[in-house]
């Protein structure tokens, strides 16, 4: 006998599997999805830490598999006005960017680096 899934089922499932789901590239846990990008003057960012190191970031609204650890720091910021402290995997602890807060607009954000996530799971 056929059985049809309720609509609310069907919809929950699309949202699970969707294409613009972006995980880890270490550990495979869904990090951020393509439609929570940000653009601060765009969505992707060339930066350079005092250290010399570069990445190259992009920006999101949310970010729920990413943990925000350390005390927030306006030290060389990449962007004025923000706050920052690390944002980590919350699956492996991998190193995945930075969370910036601020009392401007946007209160919040995600500047992940680009080479730490992946469009698929492992």
């Amino acid at each position: 006998m056929l059985q049809i899934a309720p609509d609310a089922e069907i919809e929950r499932e699309v949202d699970e599997k969707t294409d613009d789901a972006i995980y880890c590239a270490n550990c495979g846990k869904l990090i951020t999805r393509g439609r929570w990008k940000l653009s601060l003057g765009g969505h992707e960012h060339v930066c350079t830490n005092p250290a010399g190191v570069t990445f190259r970031i992009l920006c999101f609204s949310e970010a729920p598999g990413a943990a925000s650890a350390g005390d927030p720091s306006g030290d060389f910021t990449w962007f004025a006005g923000y706050l920052w402290n690390f944002a980590r995997c919350r699956g492996c602890g991998e190193l995945l960017g930075w969370h910036y807060c601020s009392d401007d607009d946007p209160p919040k954000f995600f500047g992940l680096i680009k080479p730490r996530l992946s469009s698929r799971p492992q």
